[in-house]
């Protein structure tokens, strides 16, 4: 019925071509057309053609059995296509990039897939992808199945170019290969389902690396092929992995000679399995990569975790170092021994200054794994925590303290100084120094405070400077300098008194309690006054400025009080508790023993001072001052 002049068209050389080629699994069709005279006008068919698949060719896989499809179309149409333009539609897109005209042949391609590139190296055309649903020679391909083959093959047998490679490449027999794979249970479906066809879909977890690859498998000499390698039956892999590590290659060399020959699922994992157990390998093998540096972690408090090693001998002498990971704090001891008794007895000092540790870090040296010191710990509460063997970054803090104190030592010993002054002078130093981890000093951080040292004498002192501005204050602010003696007579000044009453009474210096203030005795009570609230006075009532004094305080002694008459004058005193003020000072009138006879019979204040003025002085204290923390509060 195709053939009937109401399917065909007739060729018509001015109107483009169009080859549609497909493959089944028991024949290959194909459809000459050409293009509409409109777009979208269906394609005018001038040919079709079909063939049957030998019994080798079944055993293609199935993009060589499309590959197969489109030689054969070329061939049935070559009077048609030769030395013209035309498209080639196919449904199998891997062949739109192999046999297209702008891409090379990959070199691990097929050979037979290389061949039929270069047959179709002489025809210009454009190659399409195009669906299974959209393709008019699927019908061609499927229906010759019930038809006997007839015409001629290009071939009389299968080809076997890669299976002899690679059975003599694995010293392999392919009979044994052939016969091993026909007894696989697994690789026994994989050929039935290449020559029979392959399902939709396959839920069987075994099957699904061979039906990912299911267009790229085929068998020669019954054995399944994927490419250029051979995928070897379960018996047969053992022997193939003792080839393929014979030469003992690394793990990447040896995955690139499996893959040159050889396949089947897990082919990699295997490969890095076997590599990774053989003992001759791992004799001579490098140290793996370095892991990327793990710190220890930073301590909560100072003094929690000290980590400790032994540095030298060095000049004949041994040292213990000992750093504090939270301050960096390091202290070095000269060790007479390295004995555990030894180390403990300079451990108990250190513990006694600065308070027991959590954790003590150290190296597996035998002073530190010792029984002696095990017990030490136990007892302490201290947990014991020791580094890697042979790993001495695993301890990188007490090493880096023992590389510090080392250069030191050899500093001292070329320059002649005595090891322990250097040593000394190096940590009052670095105790003193920010440390590039915490920011902060060593003795800041686990002391509290900066230590001094002679650096400090290039600081202004704090105290001479406060003294320096208050002598500047002083002269600044002008005035006179005065003073007053003990038992001197005075005027003071009196407030909250009215003003028919006299703003100044007379009074003696009972104490003075500072460099300015005194206590004054009057008839009224004793009361503390500036001395810019006191005049000089002398017995007879005259006034008189007190004499000036030096600078220099010279602080007084406590005086017993003077005695105070208790006639009139005491009790009309206190009767007045409240100071009295007048608007002028008293004259003379008020002081004359003639016109005021009650003040006649007072006594002499100054002979009483004189009377029970003590020889003995008692100095004034300074007020109590703080040191050490002034730099921190």
């Amino acid at each position: 019925m195709l053939s009937e002049a109401l399917v065909l068209g007739h060729y018509d050389a001015d109107r483009e071509l169009v080859v549609t080629c497909d493959a089944g699994p028991y024949g290959v069709g194909a459809v000459l057309a050409m293009r509409g005279h409109a777009r979208g006008a269906p394609d005018t068919v001038i040919a079709y053609a079909s063939r049957a698949l030998t019994p080798a060719e079944r055993n293609y896989s199935q993009i060589h059995k499309e590959a197969l499809s489109i030689i054969f179309s070329v061939r049935k149409f070559h009077q048609f296509l030769y030395g013209r333009r035309f498209t080639l539609k196919t449904d199998h897109k891997p062949l739109v990039s192999i046999f297209g005209p702008g891409n090379g042949i990959p070199s691990m391609t097929a050979s037979r897939l290389q061949r039929w590139a270069l047959i179709l190296s002489a025809y210009d055309f454009d190659i399409e992808y195009v669906k299974s649903d959209d393709n008019t020679a699927d019908a061609l391909s499927r229906l010759i199945a019930a038809h006997k083959l007839t015409g001629s093959v290009d071939e009389d047998g299968p080809e076997q170019t890669y299976l002899h490679f690679a059975t003599d490449a694995m010293l392999l027999d392919y009979n044994a290969v052939s016969k091993e794979t026909r007894n696989d249970v697994l690789l026994g479906r994989i050929i039935s389902y290449i020559r029979d066809g392959w399902p939709q879909d396959t839920d069987i977890k075994e099957l699904k690396p061979f039906f990912n690859r299911k267009s790229e498998l085929y068998t020669e000499l019954d054995c399944v092929m994927w490419g250029h390698r051979v995928v070897v039956p379960t018996a047969c892999r053992e022997r193939v992995m003792r080839e393929l590590h014979d030469s003992h290659m690394g793990i990447v060399k040896t995955k690139a000679l499996a893959r040159s020959y050889v396949w089947w699922p897990g082919l990699d994992e295997a490969v890095e399995t076997m590599c990774r157990a053989c003992p001759v390998c791992a004799a001579v093998a490098a140290a793996p990569p370095r892991h990327a540096p793990c710190p220890w972690p930073y301590p909560s408090r100072p003094w929690a975790r000290i980590h400790l090693d032994f540095l030298g001998p060095i000049a004949g002498v041994k040292y213990l170092v000992l750093i504090d990971a939270y301050s960096k704090w390091i202290e070095i001891a000269e060790m007479s021994s390295t004995m555990a008794k030894i180390l403990i007895k300079k451990l108990r000092e250190y513990f006694a200054r600065f308070g027991l540790p959590k954790q003590i870090v150290s190296d597996n040296g035998p002073p530190f794994s010792s029984e002696e010191f095990r017990a030490f710990c136990s007892n302490n509460k201290i947990e014991q925590l020791f580094s890697a063997p042979y790993h001495p970054a695993s301890n990188g803090a007490a090493e880096n303290a023992v590389k510090l104190c080392k250069r030191v030592i050899k500093k001292a010993i070329m320059q002649n100084i005595n090891t322990e002054t250097a040593l000394s002078r190096f940590l009052l130093m670095y105790r003193n120094t920010p440390h590039n981890a915490t920011g902060e000093s060593p003795a800041k951080v686990l002391l509290g405070r900066a230590v001094r040292t002679r650096l400090d004498c290039l600081k202004p002192d704090r105290e001479q400077r406060v003294t320096d501005l208050q002598r500047r204050q002083r002269e600044a602010a002008g005035g006179t300098q005065r003073a007053f003696d003990i038992g001197d007579l005075v005027w003071y000044r009196r407030y909250n008194v009215g003003n028919s009453q006299s703003k100044w009474e007379a009074g003696q210096v009972l104490e003075q309690i500072g460099e300015t203030d005194y206590t004054i005795a009057s008839s009224v009570g004793v009361t503390h006054r500036h001395i810019n609230q006191l005049r000089k006075r002398d017995s007879n009532g005259e006034v008189r400025e007190p004499r000036p004094r030096n600078m220099a305080l010279s602080y007084p002694p406590a005086q017993t009080p003077l005695l105070i008459p208790t006639g009139e004058a005491s009790s009309s005193g206190s009767a007045e508790s409240v100071d009295r003020e007048v608007d002028n000072p008293p004259g003379d009138a008020r002081v004359d023993p003639e016109s005021n006879p009650e003040l006649a019979q007072r006594p002499d204040p100054g002979a009483a001072a004189e009377r029970t003025r003590p020889d003995r002085l008692r100095p004034i204290v300074n007020p109590p001052r703080r040191f050490g923390f002034e730099d921190i509060f």
